[in-house]
């Protein structure tokens, strides 16, 4: 086991209560076996794997001291009922709790340092804690009963040991793996939310981009009508006027460029990853559709399809084209009140790449066909205030795949029966150069063991 990291929110009266009444209950799950009263439990396999887990951040001597207490008093109440003599019962029980001690006492010296160690030291480490404290109990109970033990005893406790031995790294192992992997899960997470948290942020830069060119060109235009107004010897205030708000939007345009350039220094240092294979871009999109199906609770089935997979630095602005077209397709299916389906495939035609989202959701009027790429335009309004939606996703989308990508935007609506979006870009404007080569190689592999299919459905 190495480089553990535990929480130590926990009390630490609450670590120690936990621990004693698990040991407590497993001490039950037994087999008496050589002399009267001798236990051969559960709990010594479930000890030491709470040593190094829910009991790490506490002394082994104390904790074992505490669960050695809480077994015998555990022990006695179960006992008493049967009306036998208390002395004769507590001394019966004595080497049980015994047992414990001599654990937390061997165990405390020959694992030194829980926070790092190695299934090497650990298995000599439990083998022979878990030995030579039956040993020195069998060896109790045989002095308190004036019996001493059969000498096959001894060789069935090695046996003993070693099963147990076996068992508890066993179990330490698969705890380490869960915690593994649950670390890596967590962090898959963590990336993913950056990443889209990135995109869109992106997305708005995007849009903030796209309105300093329109900031430049209001201030081009209110000083040229200030020199035009002094051409044509129009009133001074006038000209004035004018001066000042070329000179006022000026001003604006500094502080909005310097606001883009701040997020984008953020942005750029938030997520340093250069690159990602488009199956990964549309599983993170897949996950986040299908976060917002489930919180929404809408009866939408998506299904995705990457035929011709390929590695780009492309992702923020291909997730944000991808993106921008499922929503909407989502939106429409929301907006009509029905189930419906989304289907986002991906594949390879000739130079270009062609990307398609299809959806049986109500369609486009064919009077708004040629208006859905305009600025502002919009068919959609939210039903609680009643505010049109501002209408950038749609041009915002085309305007990247013709002027950043070179590509093409289509749509073909047939109301009440279909909607397809297909975005066309070419190759050499996604790939990247020194990947390509590569890529046909590992998309022929994966193409055998995939069939081209990655598919998600709810």
């Amino acid at each position: 086991m190495e480089d553990k990291i535990v929480g130590t929110s926990q009390h630490p009266v609450s670590r120690i209560l936990t621990v004693g009444l698990m040991i407590a209950l497993l001490s039950q799950l037994y087999l008496h076996a050589f002399v009267d009263h001798f236990r051969i439990s559960a709990a010594v396999i479930a000890l030491p794997v709470l040593l190094m887990t829910i009991g790490e951040p506490l002394g082994v001597m104390p904790l074992c001291g505490w669960t050695a207490g809480i077994v015998f008093l555990f022990r006695l109440l179960l006992s008493l009922p049967g009306g036998g003599d208390p002395v004769r019962v507590s001394l019966s029980l004595l080497p049980g709790a015994v047992f414990y001690l001599i654990y937390g006492a061997l165990f405390g010296q020959l694992v030194r340092d829980r926070h790092v160690s190695s299934g090497l030291k650990m298995g000599p480490a439990v083998f022979c804690c878990d030995f030579s404290s039956n040993l020195l109990e069998l060896l109790l109970r045989g002095v308190l009963q004036k019996e001493p033990p059969a000498a096959s005893g001894f060789r069935i406790l090695l046996i003993i040991a070693l099963v147990r031995t076996l068992l508890v790294l066993s179990i330490l192992a698969l705890e380490r793996y869960y915690r593994k992997y649950r670390l890596q899960c967590e962090r898959e997470q963590r990336y993913r939310r950056l990443f889209l948290m990135v995109t869109g942020l992106k997305s708005e830069l995007y849009l903030m981009n796209k309105n300093s060119d329109e900031i430049e060109r209001v201030m081009r235009n209110a000083y040229s009508l200030s020199m035009e107004a002094a051409e044509q010897s129009l009133p001074e205030s006038f000209r004035r006027m004018a001066f000042d708000i070329a000179r006022d939007v000026h001003e604006i345009k500094k502080d909005y460029f310097r606001i883009i350039q701040g997020i984008e220094e953020h942005v750029d240092r938030a997520y340093d990853e250069e690159r990602l294979r488009v199956r990964e871009v549309m599983e993170l999109l897949a996950d986040t559709a299908l976060g917002y199906i489930r919180e929404q609770r809408l009866h939408i089935s998506l299904e995705f399809h990457c035929k011709d997979d390929f590695v780009t630095r492309e992702h923020y602005t291909l997730m944000m084209i991808l993106k921008n077209l499922v929503i909407n397709s989502m939106e429409s299916i929301e907006e009509a009140e029905r189930a419906g389906n989304i289907r986002v495939s991906e594949e390879k035609k000739g130079d270009c790449y062609l990307f398609s989202v299809w959806d049986d959701g109500p369609g486009i009027p064919l009077r708004s066909l040629d208006k859905i790429f305009r600025f502002g335009y919009s068919t959609k309004f939210d039903k609680k205030t009643g505010n049109i939606y501002r209408g950038v996703g749609l041009p915002g989308v085309r305007d990247l795949v013709e002027n950043r990508f070179g590509g093409t935007m289509t749509v073909r609506s047939i109301p009440d029966v279909e909607t397809v979006f297909l975005v066309s870009i070419p190759t050499g404007k996604l790939e990247m150069r020194e990947e390509r080569k590569r890529d046909r190689t590992e998309q022929t592999e994966s193409a055998s063991r995939e069939n081209g299919h990655l598919h998600h459905r709810r």
